[in-house]
């Protein structure tokens, strides 16, 4: 008879510098680390918690204390009745995918089929070309970041913007990295007319798309934006755990899917296939995490359209060193599922 057990441990993560964004600004962040022990092995997951969602550490602590109720070693043997379990309790995306990744770790140390069964897609372990993020800063220090940083090694730089007159710093930015462009407003800007006026004007500039410019709730703008704009328009914030992908294709281009946000690997793997059914892009991105999560969205990653893995780049001494970057590019050390 086996004996597990789980727990729950704090991750007090220091950045290498401050993190803003259009909603914030943070110097340091806290994850959970979701351990599920069997017998001598443990098996991890991480939940980075997304207060755009109204998740909060306290609250994703009392979830996984009334998770631990429910908990019943026989669902090791039964994928479905767990997520049928996960599912009666609702809980915050990011917890619901550190658990279940824990979870399927466990599966997949045992069966070796168990990830494609489970996910529908071949578990990647080949090196990937992620972007690097560039966060909201004023345009005179840019050239100091990318240089400090060496970010003219990767293929793509993603740029973090908090306002609709964003011209300048996204001007810069190209002038000291002359590769392709990304752009993401987090929903901060609000007038779909000026924004096509003033993404007419980079024109000139490789811009590789535009991600989730309005609040999610916007979808007149979207359709506007859609229907006029020269560059493809990502969703994000639009995209959590079961989404209408039929409608997602009415506003935009492509989806942009976090495994915090989708809750967990199937369902992230369901929004993936599902999204390239209908016909749109396929990014697979991150929250600011340790490489345990970014190696569980580089293990899905393997046919999508763009990468942007590149959340333990900004925390310093990351912990695990599961996944390390060599020339703009993911390399995943150890594909054990056990520590």
């Amino acid at each position: 008879m086996i004996h597990t057990y789980w727990e729950c441990t704090r991750l007090l993560l220091p950045l290498k510098y401050t993190w803003k964004i259009s909603r914030n600004a943070s110097t340091e962040k806290t994850n959970l680390l979701v351990l599920l022990h069997i017998d001598a092995k443990i098996y991890a997951g991480e939940a980075a918690p997304n207060i755009r969602y109204g998740e909060t550490i306290e609250l994703i602590e009392s979830q996984f204390k009334g998770f631990t109720t429910t908990w019943d070693a026989a669902l090791l043997r039964d994928e479905n009745k767990f997520n049928d379990c996960l599912d009666a309790l609702r809980l915050c995306q990011s917890l619901r995918f550190a658990i279940e990744s824990a979870y399927v770790h466990a599966r997949c140390d045992s069966d070796p089929y168990f990830f494609k069964r489970y996910t529908g897609i071949e578990l990647n372990t080949a090196p990937l070309a992620t972007s690097y993020t560039l966060p909201i800063m004023e345009p005179g220090a840019i050239q100091h970041f990318i240089s400090e940083h060496n970010l003219t090694r990767f293929d793509s730089l993603k740029i973090k913007t908090g306002k609709e007159e964003s011209k300048e710093l996204i001007k810069t930015a190209h002038r000291y990295f002359n590769k392709s462009i990304r752009v993401d407003a987090n929903e901060a800007w609000q007038d779909p007319d000026l924004l096509i006026k003033e993404m007419e004007d980079l024109s000139a500039l490789p811009l590789e798309f535009l991600e989730q410019p309005f609040p999610s709730d916007q979808k007149d703008a979207y359709k506007y934006l859609k229907k006029y704009s020269k560059i493809p328009i990502i969703a994000d914030e639009s995209i959590t755990f079961d989404p209408n992908l039929k409608e997602i294709k009415e506003l935009f281009h492509g989806v942009n899917m976090k495994l915090m946000k989708a809750g967990g690997y199937r369902e992230g793997a369901r929004i993936l296939l599902e999204s390239r059914k209908l016909g749109l892009k396929t990014m697979v991105g991150c929250m600011v995490e340790t490489t345990l999560g970014i190696r569980s969205g580089a293990w899905i990653s393997g046919n999508s359209d763009y990468i942007d893995l590149d959340g333990s780049f900004v925390i310093d001494n990351e912990p695990f060193k599961l996944v390390s970057e060599n020339l703009g590019r993911l390399v995943i050390h150890t594909s054990k599922f056990f520590h």
